[in-house]
């Protein structure tokens, strides 16, 4: 198993700093930096590498896309706000679970629809999918 976390943590300087321009020399697709023989020129080794890398790498990487583009379109995500206080909750950023798949622990978040013309586009398209998944209620 390819050890992803560390690749992509020693890849970039200051790996824990949120930072995006750092892909801003990455324009092309997880599969052609993969399958370039240049190793040291990926954008980041997420889907792994050589014979174990992800066989949907194709799949996972422009479905993610759609799924990140439709949400920050339709909302904006906030804090959440603590009942009793009134305050922010604050998400701890180095808060993940300890398991072979690493991800985040659970935290606490607002989505928050951009306006009323966003939520019937939503809900158009909520019940366009109903009538395509009720085939296999």
């Amino acid at each position: 198993m390819i050890p992803h976390w560390a690749l992509n943590h020693t890849h970039f300087k200051d790996a824990n700093t949120y930072n995006p321009d750092r892909y801003l020399n990455h324009r092309g697709l997880a599969t052609e930096y993969a399958s370039s023989p240049d190793h040291q020129n990926r954008d980041h080794y997420t889907y792994g590498a050589g014979r174990r890398i992800c066989a949907g790498i194709h799949l996972a990487e422009r479905t993610q896309w759609r799924m990140i583009a439709s949400l920050l379109w339709a909302f904006r995500i906030e804090p959440a706000i603590d009942a009793h206080t009134g305050n922010d909750i604050e998400i701890d950023v180095e808060a993940y679970e300890d398991k072979l798949i690493t991800g985040p622990k659970s935290f606490q978040v607002q989505f928050v629809p951009r306006s009323e013309e966003h939520v019937a586009v939503i809900m158009k398209e909520l019940e366009s999918a109903l009538h395509v998944l009720r085939a296999w209620e």
